[in-house]
């Protein structure tokens, strides 16, 4: 394996809340290696997009905070440097594909000047020629007419457009790293497929590593190496993508992969989908020591829920975080 490129240990995010403390994510470890694409996945809520926010140091303060853990970049930890290092950093080296793009968007600006004002920040270009690669930018991620649109608003494009522009904003400084935190959401299923081509062009393009946050599997399946599967707010299960969706280990990652329809099988058997039962638990307050999955498996024996199972590696390269192994 090439060597690490962000390296997140022990990383505890919480808020502070009048009902309490809500710990968005508690205690994860994960490694992304240069060149590589590592999917993290999971239900709304278990702490993949906090955890994003957490590398680009964008989590708001108050009410969250970082308690305890590293973020190491190239090995110097993001958490210890100052603020306007932090800048040169965010945008530059690390960007990120935010999850909506009309509220990421500035509705007041230009998608080229949105674009441009990133570009002018980082690689210290005068308006001009900031406009020009921006129009290079655009035409890169496949937005037709690309002089006219650059003049256009948000509101002008549609959906996919806006996702289009989101990407060619992150990638205007060709970054080490990218961030897409559910880059195809509301997007449909052509539009989708096409986001995704291009994000695996432009990664061979430009050797950059990506962290792809998404909920879904099939999304996983086509473009990731590696795959995190999170669970309230912990990591459960890593592995290869070709390992884990031919042998999943923990019983969360089973009814994940359980209930996405089968075109192969539809054919010949009517199987109803299964779902996983109960809901993500809320994670405010005191949490109680057990597995934070045991309520809803029904492989679950008593003492699941008095004891944490540690996260470990039970074959070459795939680690969970179950008793069962």
């Amino acid at each position: 394996m090439p060597e690490p490129l962000l390296e997140v240990k022990g990383l505890k995010t919480h808020f502070y809340t009048d009902e309490g403390v809500v710990r968005a994510v508690d205690g994860i470890d994960i490694t992304i290696h240069k060149g590589e694409t590592l999917g993290i996945v999971g239900e709304s809520g278990c702490g993949k997009s906090v955890t994003a926010l957490s590398v680009m140091r964008l989590i708001p303060q108050p009410p969250g905070r970082i308690t305890e853990g590293q973020i190491l970049y190239n090995g110097k930890d993001l958490l210890k440097l100052p603020p306007a290092q932090m800048r040169k950093i965010r945008g530059k080296e690390i960007s990120m594909i935010f999850q909506e793009p009309m509220t990421s968007l500035n509705p007041v600006f230009t998608v080229g000047e949105q674009i441009a004002e990133a570009i002018r920040l980082h690689e210290g270009l005068g308006r001009r020629d900031a406009m020009d690669k921006t129009v290079e930018m655009l035409r890169i991620v496949h937005i037709p007419n690309a002089e006219r649109r650059v003049k256009e608003y948000p509101h002008q494009l549609s959906g996919g457009m806006r996702q289009r522009v989101m990407i060619a904003m992150a990638l205007s400084c060709s970054p080490n790293l990218l961030i897409a935190d559910e880059p195809t959401t509301a997007l449909d299923v052509t539009i989708q497929a096409q986001i995704l081509e291009l994000l695996n062009e432009l990664k061979a393009k430009l050797g950059m590593a990506i962290m792809l946050i998404t909920h879904d599997m099939g999304v996983i399946a086509e473009t990731a190496q590696r795959v995190v599967v999170m669970y309230a707010a912990e990591v459960v299960e890593e592995a290869q993508v070709t390992e884990l969706f031919k042998e999943p280990l923990h019983p969360y990652t089973q009814g994940l992969l359980r209930s996405i329809p089968r075109i192969d099988l539809a054919a010949t058997s009517r199987v109803r989908l299964e779902q996983i039962p109960g809901t993500v638990p809320t994670l405010r307050g005191d949490i109680k020591p057990g597995c934070r999955f045991a309520p809803r498996c029904a492989l679950a024996k008593p003492m699941h829920f008095e004891q944490t199972p540690p996260l470990k590696e039970v074959r070459p390269g795939h680690k969970v975080a179950c008793f069962l192994y």
